[in-house]
């Protein structure tokens, strides 16, 4: 599933479960909790492990650990970005060089409907309009609130090296643009910080839902760009906040 979800300038692997004989890499056994059940343990390594063959991929240092950082996510080799998630049965993980991708993220859920408390609390009122209009004139069994935490989850992931404070539900504010029943496209701009504006897909299949979102240093640095008013592209509006605070 994940090959039909990075950019072309990302690597992505995946796994169903957890192989015989998963262990996290020596030097990565300090980051886990002490006393972490033996699950815990193989679900850490098999994430680990997809990391470091979206590395591989990429043709980068893939064979050394991938510490955590103070806020827990991730530490990539430098010169890399990527995300790894984790739900019942499925472990993925993607990666970039910094010198193709600005921002990347992942996640996975086994959709579950949430309740109407819980939408509330991480949907801005646009998208709770949104939702409303997916679920009335949607025939299919996705649970769409779930699909929008899941977003708002692989954003954050994206978001998180670029943000100086911790990010709220109501940070982001997602569009989903269905394709068919089984996946389509997403976007998501900030509200409020200056953070990269994002592109990205989703697809469901066997009770599985993957969200990927990213953007690409290329689109990054073409935004920034002036237009002069003979340029049929000029824009009246000032250069997106993002590209200003680059």
């Amino acid at each position: 599933m994940i090959e039909q979800l990075v950019p072309p300038w990302a690597r992505g692997a995946e796994a169903l479960g957890d192989p015989p004989g998963a262990a996290p890499h020596p030097a990565e056994l300090r980051f886990l909790p002490p006393g972490a059940i033996q699950g815990r343990r193989r679900e850490f390594a098999t994430g680990r492990a997809c990391a470091r063959s979206a590395l591989a991929a990429l043709g980068a240092p893939a064979s050394g650990p991938l510490p955590r950082g103070a806020h827990g996510a991730p530490v990539w080799p430098a010169g890399t970005l990527g995300s790894i998630t984790h739900c019942d049965g499925y472990r993925a993980a993607v990666a970039a060089r910094t010198a193709d991708g600005l921002a990347l993220g992942i996640d996975a859920e086994r959709p579950r409907p949430l309740s109407e408390r819980a939408t509330t609390a991480i949907a801005t009122p646009e998208e709770l309009h949104q939702l409303r209009t997916l679920q009335r004139t949607s025939r299919g069994v996705l649970p769409w609130a779930t699909l929008l935490f899941s977003t708002k989850e692989a954003v954050y992931k994206a978001w998180h090296p670029h943000a100086r404070r911790p990010l709220s539900f109501r940070d982001a504010e997602v569009r989903i643009e269905p394709c068919d029943e089984a996946r389509g496209v997403l976007t998501v701009r900030p509200t409020r910080l200056a953070l990269p504006a994002l592109d990205g897909g989703y697809r469901f299949a066997d009770g599985l839902l993957v969200t990927v979102v990213h953007q690409s240093l290329t689109r990054a640095l073409s935004s920034a760009l002036p237009r002069t008013p003979s340029d049929p592209r000029a824009l009246p509006s000032p250069v997106p906040e993002r590209a200003a605070a680059r």
